[in-house]
């Protein structure tokens, strides 16, 4: 396997990197996000009320969740431009310029470097999973970006970066998490939504974008050695990553609340039924002289209506998940265990 010989057919890209360029575009998103986490960390301490009490870390975890929702916002965007950009032809190979899909890589890597430093500045348990994975996620397009690029790699990095969906319910079940909003009729929604778009975004589509590298992408002469073998290695390990996450985290914490739901909507049913019973009962009692037995016996409908919808329902705390994203458990939740 090594470059691809194909005349005139080889795009730009392939015979030479935008070293100049892409390294522009990736300054300026780690500049920009940098400057982003500055300036939520400045509008939180002075609108959010809960911020003053948060830690140094969870501070970081906080403003951190700003911008990555930014930046799941802007890359997923990117790429649904770049996919429409781009012209593919059978097996999802590129035939015209790859500029759309180096710029959004660009925005990722200047994200993940700045991600990457908050994490170093602001240490929490497990530090060394979180670099790991942002090294993980990032070295595929940093090579692809600024040493060779994959052509026959590109539909895949594209698709990779869609991941980014789950994150936008994730971090708003963050958001609420750290304001102690777990029993908020929202809080629960998020739970729901996050399950869905995870098994969407990180579970359906990793599976495709490994059938896609095995099917079109491998072997392909359009590819080199320096950025296909990173490329193999780091989408395996985060497409595992993702589906290992959805079957054995989020489905059983679904399962979990569905068994909680079940449990709450039988006990109050049975001390709404005892409740309606008693009543019954005392009306009877009071009313024996004055209506007949045969119609004493039956329970208002209205009444037993009245009182199961009057009832209030039980409550379901969920204080045994932790967040995933992109892989991995948010720092706040630990940090809040270890302070």
């Amino acid at each position: 396997m090594g470059w691809y010989d194909g005349g005139d057919e080889l795009l730009e890209e392939e015979r030479s990197v935008r070293l100049g360029e892409n390294a522009l575009v990736a300054g300026i998103a780690f500049a920009l996000f940098w400057a982003n986490f500055g300036l939520s960390w400045y509008l939180s301490s002075r609108r959010v009320p809960e911020f003053s009490g948060f830690t140094a870390a969870q501070k970081a975890d906080w403003c951190s969740r700003v911008n990555s929702t930014i930046h799941a916002v802007l890359v997923v965007i990117g790429v649904a431009y770049a996919l429409a950009d781009i012209s593919w032809a059978d097996g999802f190979m590129p035939m015209s310029s790859l500029r759309a899909a180096s710029f959004i890589f660009s925005i990722a890597i200047g994200y993940f470097l700045c991600d990457l430093i908050i994490i170093i500045v602001w240490p929490v348990p497990m530090q060394g999973v979180f670099i790991i994975h942002h090294i993980v996620a990032v070295v595929p397009y940093f090579i692809n970006n600024f040493i060779s690029c994959c052509a026959a790699c590109q539909f895949g990095l594209l698709l990779f970066l869609l991941v980014e969906l789950a994150t936008l319910p994730l971090n708003a079940r963050g958001f609420m998490d750290a304001r102690d909003l777990q029993e908020t009729k929202s809080y629960m929604r998020s739970i729901y939504t996050t399950y869905i778009i995870w098994g969407i975004s990180r579970t359906a589509l990793p599976i495709f974008v490994m059938y896609d590298f095995w099917a079109y992408a491998f072997p392909s002469d359009r590819n080199h050695d320096t950025c296909f073998f990173p490329n193999m290695v780091s989408s395996h390990l985060i497409a595992l990553f993702c589906v290992g996450v959805f079957f054995f985290v989020h489905t059983p914490e679904m399962m979990r609340i569905r068994r909680e739901h079940r449990r709450a909507n039988e006990a109050t049913d049975s001390s709404g039924e005892v409740a309606i019973s008693t009543d019954d009962a005392d009306l009877i009692e009071s009313e024996v002289d004055d209506v007949p037995s045969s119609k004493a016996k039956k329970p208002s409908s209205i009444r037993s209506l009245t009182l199961s919808l009057s009832r209030p329902k039980e409550s379901i705390t969920d204080d045994s998940y932790d967040d995933i994203e992109l892989g991995v458990m948010p720092r706040s939740a630990r940090a809040r265990a270890a302070s």
